[in-house]
This record gives C-alpha cells, sequence and structure tokens, in this order.
C-alpha cells in the first residue's frame, strides 16, 4: 500500500513540474562543470502586459534591444496571450527599423504562419516584401564596373511578395504603398539592363548592347526605360550598318519619343535620365498599431489608388535574373 502510495505521489510531482514548465519556460544550458546539458526552469518576471508597457517605452526611447528582449519574454512566457502577436508584429517592426532586414522577414513569415487570420496579417505580407527588397538596397550598386554582375536576387523575391500581398489583400492600407515599391523595383531591374546595354556602347560592343536593350523592350514593356531601350536599339543597328532596322526604331522614337531623336533624325543618346536609386526615397516604416491613415505613406504619380495597385498587380519580371 505504502509503494502504490509513493507512486502516486511521484506521478503527481512529475505532472506538476511539467505544467510548471509549460506556464513558465524553459531553458536547456550547459553544465559550467561537466559540459553536459541540463534543463533549467524559467519563470516570468512580470506579467504579458507589464512586458508590453515596457517593450514600448523602449521602442519609443529607440532602446531596441531591451525592446526585443521584453518581446520575446512575452513570446516564450505568455505564447497564447493576446500581447503574443502584437509581440511578434512589433518585433518584425523593430528589427526592421534597426535594419536587420533578415530578421524583419524571418518574424513576418513567421506571424503569417501563425496567424494567418489574424486582423493585421497584411502588414506582415508588406513587412516580409519590403524587408526582402530592402536587404538588396545596400549591395546593389547602379555605378559597379560591370553592371552584368550584379545581384538582383532579393529584389526579385521581394517583389514576388509584394505582387502577393496585392494580389490578396489589393484593399489594404498598405497596398498603394507596397504597389509604389514594385513599380520602383520593375523599373529599377529594367534601368540594370540599360546600364549593361550603355556599358557595351562605351566599348563599341553594339551587338552586345542591342542584346541587353531589346532584353529591357521585350520583358519591362510598362517601365521608364523603354525609351532609351528603342533609341539604343536604333543606335546599335545604325552602327552594326542594319540601317533598315535601325530606321524602323527611329520611326518609333518620331511618332511616341520624339526628344530622342535631334533635328537631323539622329539618335541623342546622352538624354539618359537620373538613376531611379537617386531619384526615390522611401519613407519610414510605422507599427502596425499607429497606421490609421488609409492612404499610408503611398507615394502617388497622379493616379487614383486602384488605378496605382491595379498596374503594380500586372507587373511581371521575366523568369531569369539577367
Amino acid at each position: 500500500m505504502q509503494k502504490q502510495t509513493n507512486k502516486y505521489l511521484k506521478i503527481s510531482s512529475a505532472t506538476l513540474l511539467a505544467m510548471t514548465m509549460g506556464l513558465t519556460g524553459c531553458q536547456t544550458v550547459k553544465s559550467l562543470t561537466g559540459g553536459k546539458k541540463s534543463t533549467v526552469v524559467a519563470s516570468a518576471e512580470k506579467p504579458a502586459s507589464a512586458y508590453y508597457s515596457s517593450a514600448l517605452k523602449n521602442i519609443d526611447d529607440r532602446n531596441f534591444n531591451a525592446a526585443i528582449e521584453s518581446l520575446k519574454s512575452i513570446r516564450d512566457f505568455y505564447p497564447r496571450s493576446q500581447y503574443a502577436p502584437k509581440a511578434l508584429l512589433d518585433i518584425m517592426y523593430v528589427h526592421y527599423t534597426k535594419k536587420d532586414y533578415v530578421e524583419a522577414a524571418t518574424a513576418a513569415e513567421e506571424f503569417i504562419i501563425l496567424y494567418p487570420a489574424d486582423p493585421q496579417v497584411d502588414y506582415a505580407y508588406y513587412v516580409r516584401g519590403l524587408a526582402h527588397m530592402q536587404s538588396t538596397t545596400k549591395k546593389f550598386n547602379l555605378v559597379k564596373p560591370n553592371p552584368a554582375k550584379r545581384d538582383t536576387a532579393a529584389y526579385r523575391l521581394g517583389f514576388k511578395n509584394l505582387l502577393e500581398f496585392v494580389s490578396m489583400y489589393p484593399n489594404s492600407k498598405y497596398a498603394p504603398d507596397a504597389a509604389q515599391h514594385m513599380t520602383y523595383i520593375y523599373n529599377t531591374l529594367a534601368e540594370q539592363e540599360l546600364q549593361v546595354a550603355r556599358w557595351y556602347i562605351k566599348r563599341k560592343a553594339y551587338l552586345a548592347a542591342a542584346k541587353r536593350a531589346n532584353s529591357t523592350f521585350q520583358y519591362f514593356p510598362r517601365s521608364e526605360s523603354v525609351p532609351e531601350a528603342i533609341a539604343t536599339l536604333a543606335y546599335s543597328n545604325d552602327k552594326l550598318g542594319l540601317t533598315d532596322l535601325a530606321n524602323q526604331y527611329k520611326t518609333l522614337l518620331q511618332i511616341n519619343y520624339p526628344e530622342w531623336l535631334d533635328s537631323n533624325g539622329d539618335v541623342k543618346l546622352n538624354n539618359t535620365k537620373a538613376s531611379l536609386i537617386n531619384r526615390l526615397t522611401f519613407g519610414k516604416l510605422g507599427r502596425a498599431s499607429e497606421i490609421n491613415n488609409t492612404h499610408y505613406n503611398g507615394r502617388y504619380n497622379g493616379q487614383t489608388r486602384t488605378q496605382l495597385i491595379q498596374n503594380a498587380a500586372q507587373l511581371r519580371l521575366p523568369a531569369n535574373a539577367n
């Protein structure tokens, strides 16, 4: 009888320990002596609301590391509380603000998986696309010696994410801004093709220049680079002795973009516009809970909100990076 009682006492103790770990969380750490791993029970020091208040104060004070620590405590100790999804939204915001774009994208992806029906899941889709795009901005240099070797993978992933977002949530408050970023990526990649063509023109590699210009004309037909692409095709084919083909492109210029021809009908390739990288400045990302403006930070070009989003949703990038 005594043995049976002890048995039940052991089971109850084990059950109580498991329940306690479920409520307080646990960490696996290395022993200071033997080097073996052991489980240590970690308990919350304060309620979820207190952690969240502390995080918000640290965000306001731009003490981002401390903010992330408080937000992660909510995720660890109170994963089913009302503050858990809010904490993850703020984690992605803080990482993005710190320019830790990979971490921001990872947090956004986690939110999309864990809270697909949350009213603010559109914010996660939006941040994921921006974070992937911005992770390239530092490396995407339009003045590299050989523009053909630029890495565009992250830009293309950002575009794919934003296209998915505007297709799923065209009425989101973030959709106009996402559409502007998509258009920017599209025009920037088209500009890259032309940068390669210019690089070849300077080296009198006219056949290679014509191929790049044709790629711009064919794969980025809605871009701002189309006029220069046609002008480059006319110029390159003229240099190659393909007069009839060159004249066809000159006719296109005369009808649609006469400013690319001089008074003698010759192509003016020095009419190049300033780089898109230098002409567009992005606004700051806001916290999800602070954004109430229907036209959130959108930068419009005279288009209505619906037109802007619909036009962006029709953009497509070519399958191959270069």
